[in-house]
């Protein structure tokens, strides 16, 4: 009796972005940047509107990803997002720089998953765990380093440590919104 063996289907994993892509990246990063009004109008929950900030981020990310299905396009939303912030706010080159790493977290968690013939882009569970990745990376690099060094505010411990935790959770939920929102928009393309 002859056995078969079951292949999973092969996922490419180095695909070129077209401008289509590149255009959709950009315009997410934009809607991120755009709602940044939104959350700083917060200001009086001071640090804990930062959530919104990271709430975002991680929705438009996780959207654009499941909409483009490329890998390194969450590297690529980030930068987008962080030029944007550059141009139109001013930001510091250095911490565009590092809030632009947020994406490659994400897409080193895809490339293995990718590597083994996994379809990230359709998996809710791969999908929430890359934008949680994201948000909590987003949280680590913002209450370690931005606020306490670059802006010099001085939180205790406890609020540090609250106030991250709040924001990594807001990533969380980013990442389930940002999915149902991704596949909405992508099933009014497709």
């Amino acid at each position: 009796m002859a056995t078969t063996t079951m292949t999973k289907p092969a996922v490419k994993l180095w695909q070129t972005f077209n401008a289509i892509d590149l255009v959709t990246l950009a315009v997410f990063g934009t809607l991120y940047r755009a709602l940044w009004y939104f959350w700083h109008a917060l200001g009086f929950i001071y640090p804990f509107n930062q959530a919104f900030s990271c709430f975002f981020f991680v929705v438009f990310c996780i959207a654009s990803v499941v909409i483009v299905r490329k890998f390194g396009a969450a590297t690529l939303f980030a930068v987008a997002s962080q030029i944007v912030n550059m141009f139109l706010q001013g930001e510091v080159l250095w911490v565009a720089f590092l809030m632009a790493t947020c994406g490659i977290l994400a897409d080193l968690y895809f490339y293995p998953r990718l590597k083994s013939g996994v379809d990230v882009f359709s998996s809710k569970k791969d999908l929430i765990i890359a934008g949680t990745l994201f948000g909590a990376w987003w949280s680590l690099i913002n209450f370690a380093y931005i606020f306490p060094v670059l802006f010099e505010t001085d939180f205790t411990v406890t609020i540090s440590i609250v106030a991250g935790v709040v924001v990594a959770v807001a990533g969380l939920l980013g990442a389930f919104t940002g999915y149902g929102l991704g596949n909405k928009v992508k099933g009014l393309i497709d």
